[in-house]
């Protein structure tokens, strides 16, 4: 079956098809550019005709016509004078200008006459006007016979006035008559050369037109095939390109329902569909199966944690009895076995409990709101004042604004976790002190909690996140290892930032980061997700 030109331009690749577009440019630019410079020498032959024709024909016949009036009037001249040596002059001066206008004429006939010249007189016949030729013919041979009796007339009136016989009137009136003939076809001759001019102007103006109209029509078919190479390539690499980009960003954005429309051509576009559509394909199956094994693994994770902490209940309960019954024994090392059992029990409860939560957070959409971050930290301190024992802290709080976006439960899960530290690690200082205060920048709000408690090393910043990552032994300062990887990961879910500052024994700065607005938070959101892990 033969193939039609559209589906063989499918089938070239992207570059094939710009180098078939951009050949035949080029050759319609060629094409364009050899007919205007064959029309512009056919107009430039025509215009050197005319300087080495028509002109100097022009000027040939003036020529002539000038001598024939010079000749009438020397012979005038000679007529009036009786002496033998004027009149000899006179003649010779004569018998002069018949040879110039005679040699005149067999030089138009040979190089001006338009039957000399085959393509001047082939314009002619295409106008129509080969009389003109006819006439031009008419005039020479007149003006030849004219030359012809005004010298045969001038040898007569030589010999009788040489013999000295009378010179009658009749002869003076014939030699005028021959003269006015000749002028009068020297005067034809020049109106026909004239009038050939006018044709040669006229064919030179068809030439002109001719090559507007072909170079008119030579841009039009070129503009033509731009906008048909624009289509083309719209049609068969933008259009496919702007609809692969479009699905591609819905997968990105895991809509993994999305579908890439199949291409039928063979070029690049085609092979990038394939290959986004095996893609997606392995997507959706490694996609079913991370979910499976999601679920699996959150019902595996609730269900050892259900079974664990029943168990730890029990030793729990059962230690605090065991203490009860021997607590007023004297065996102080079974009651610090006792003790180690019991908090070792609860230290676990409160494990689990927190890895609990990390695991229901992760998995929790968090719907973003702007609510009064102020109102939520006065809250919190109020709570933890009433919690305190010894010596209270000093709490300052300076935030420069008074509402944040965000979503409010889990914000303020972080900056309690943040405050806890903040207080539990400045406790043993002699004068504790944390101080609340904030930054905001065109994009971003900027909450921190400052304290001047034991401090870190900061080489050591970058384990503080990690889940079940501590930089002090249980025995210094209780904890479970998880309430900064869940400030993380409520960061990493309102596409914000977390990040801490210290120096050993000079207190810490944890800092985070939110969104200012909806589409600063899509397009951090965006940025995380594409970022590598």
């Amino acid at each position: 079956m033969p193939q039609t030109p559209v589906g063989w331009i499918a089938r070239l690749s992207i570059g094939k098809k710009l180098a078939v577009a951009f050949g035949l440019i080029l050759l319609l630019l060629v094409g364009s550019f050899s007919a205007t410079l064959v029309y512009l020498s056919r107009v430039n032959s025509y215009v050197d005709r005319h300087q080495r024709i028509t002109i100097p024909g022009v000027v040939t016949a003036s020529e002539m016509l000038r001598n024939i009036s010079d000749i009438e009037t020397l012979m005038h001249h000679v007529r009036d004078h009786h002496t033998g040596a004027d009149r000899a002059a006179g003649f010779a001066a004569i018998n002069g200008l018949e040879r110039r206008t005679l040699a005149a004429l067999d030089t138009y006939q040979a190089t001006h006459a338009a039957r000399t010249h085959p393509i001047l007189y082939g314009m002619l016949e295409q106008h129509g006007r080969i009389d003109l030729a006819e006439q031009e013919d008419l005039a020479i041979v007149a003006i030849a016979d004219g030359l012809t009796s005004l010298r045969a007339q001038r040898e007569d009136l030589a010999a009788s006035l040489a013999k000295h016989r009378p010179d009658p009137a009749a002869t003076e009136s014939t030699y005028e008559q021959a003269a006015t003939r000749t002028k009068e076809a020297l005067a034809s001759l020049i109106e026909v050369h004239r009038k050939i001019d006018v044709e040669m102007k006229i064919e030179g103006d068809r030439l002109v037109d001719q090559a507007r109209t072909m170079v008119m029509g030579i841009l039009s078919v070129l503009a033509l095939l731009i906008v048909s190479v624009y289509w083309m390539m719209k049609r068969h690499v933008a259009n496919p390109l702007t609809r692969l980009a479009a699905t591609a960003d819905r997968v990105a954005h895991h809509d993994l329902a999305a579908q890439f429309e199949p291409w039928p051509s063979r070029d690049e576009v085609g092979a990038l569909a394939g290959s986004l559509t095996t893609m997606l394909t392995s997507l959706r199956d490694h996609g079913t199966a991370l979910i499976r094994k999601t679920k699996e693994l959150e019902a595996f994770t609730y269900s050892i944690a259900h079974d664990l902490k029943g168990p730890l209940r029990e030793i729990e309960g059962f230690s605090s009895l065991l203490e009860k019954q021997f607590a007023e024994s004297n065996d102080p090392q079974l009651i610090h076995h006792i003790g180690v059992i019991r908090s070792s029990a609860l230290r676990l409860t409160h494990m689990i409990d927190a890895l609990l939560k990390y695991s229901r957070l992760e998995q929790q959409e968090l719907p973003c709101i702007r609510f009064n971050v102020m109102e939520m930290v006065t809250g919190l301190l109020v709570d933890r004042q009433h919690q305190l024992s010894g010596a209270k802290p000093k709490i300052t709080v300076s935030l420069p604004f008074s509402d944040l976006y965000g979503e409010p439960v889990s914000v303020r899960q972080a900056i309690t976790n943040l405050l806890d530290n903040a207080l539990k690690f400045s406790a043993r200082t002699p004068t504790p002190a944390v101080t609340i205060g904030g930054q905001q920048t065109p994009t971003e709000r900027i909450f921190w909690i400052r304290d001047n408690g034991i401090g870190f090393d900061a080489h050591q910043a970058d384990k503080l996140f990690g889940l079940f990552e501590r930089l002090h032994s249980p025995g210094e300062y209780e904890g479970t290892g998880v309430g900064l990887a869940i400030v993380k990961l409520v960061m990493d879910k309102h596409g914000g930032r977390v990040w801490a500052e210290s120096t050993p024994g000079q207190g810490s700065t944890f800092y985070l980061a939110f969104p200012d607005s909806q589409e600063t938070l899509s397009r951090q959101r965006s940025a995380s997700e594409t970022r590598p892990r």
